[in-house]
């Protein structure tokens, strides 16, 4: 047996939680030494990537718990689930608008099959049926890379503006592969839960097709897809202050928060004047709700088992 294997393996094996780690770390050790047969510490091995994908894979599954899970990683997972339905709403939203507002010939296609997806993959998670919402949202981010590509091409647009709003469109993708697992059990929600938030949601967006006034500039990152988030935000964290959310809202109200804030920051790279401050504005309120709504949502996860 390889003592540096083994010791390799722990260090693996330290991705999982601590409690679970504690009462299954040394039968698992002991399953992958006698896997990995006669080997000794001179041929310097390692865990195969499999082992530490599968490894990785469990350790994902038990901190973003399913319904069966202990009550402090289900809402974690909760929250994260969240993030993956309300990115996926706002880019439902988003790309109808968009689509519909009218978009340059080469792009027209690619934004129509980008809005079908997203709204697909939104009205299918609420619906419960996950593996259509996955696959729907991993398509969606076929004509995104094609508009990307495009935009990459064109020296009009920003650099920044197209890097923040990939940012915007691939992390809750990620929240929903990550969050959404085996263990999660599918959840049926009602379909005035989906129509309602995707109307007002497109209402919202419909603003930034509004003409606008020069001398309104300060204004013009509240009516960016960004800025709009924003103001979504504002708005939930208000009716959520009446109401006093549960963790995994807070939590995901946090991560919305922050995830804005990263966004904003990168497009803020092309900004000058008015719409400099108040991007500026709009990165200092993202930081204190990312920061106040992470606080107070981690003290109200339940306490571990």
């Amino acid at each position: 047996m390889s003592e540096l294997l083994e010791r390799r393996y722990r260090s693996v094996l330290r991705l999982l939680p601590e409690d679970y780690r504690r009462e299954r770390e040394s039968e698992m050790v002991a399953a992958f030494l006698e896997a990995a047969g006669d080997v000794s510490s001179a041929d310097n091995p390692r865990p195969g990537w499999g082992e530490v994908g599968s490894v990785l894979a469990l350790a994902l599954r038990l901190r973003l718990g399913g319904q069966d899970s202990t009550p402090r990683a289900f809402a974690r997972g909760e929250a994260v689930r969240l993030v993956a339905l309300l990115g996926l709403g706002f880019q439902a939203a988003l790309s109808v608008v968009t689509a519909a507002g009218g978009v340059a010939e080469p792009l027209f296609f690619l934004a129509a099959a980008e809005a079908c997806c997203w709204v697909v993959a939104f009205l299918a998670l609420v619906r419960g049926h996950l593996p259509t919402a996955k696959g729907a949202a991993v398509l969606a981010l076929l004509p995104v890379t094609g508009t990307v590509a495009f935009h990459a091409s064109d020296s009009a647009q920003p650099a920044s503006q197209t890097a923040s709003w990939l940012v915007l469109t691939v992390v809750p993708v990620i929240a929903l592969l990550l969050a959404y697992h085996r263990d999660v059990l599918p959840v049926t929600r009602p379909w005035w839960q989906a129509v309602l938030p995707l109307t007002v949601a497109v209402f919202a967006a419909s603003l930034a097709l509004l003409p606008r006034d020069p001398t309104w500039s300060w204004s013009y990152p509240w009516t960016d897809p960004i800025g709009l988030g924003v103001l979504a935000l504002v708005a939930g964290v208000a009716a959520g202050a009446i109401r006093r959310p549960a963790a995994p809202w807070r939590l995901a109200l946090g991560m919305v928060a922050a995830l804005l804030m990263a966004v904003r920051l990168l497009d803020m790279a092309d900004m000058y004047g008015d719409l400099l401050v108040t991007g500026s504005v709009q990165v200092v309120l993202l930081a204190v709700l990312a920061t106040g709504l992470t606080i107070t949502g981690r003290r109200a996860l339940p306490e571990p088992v």
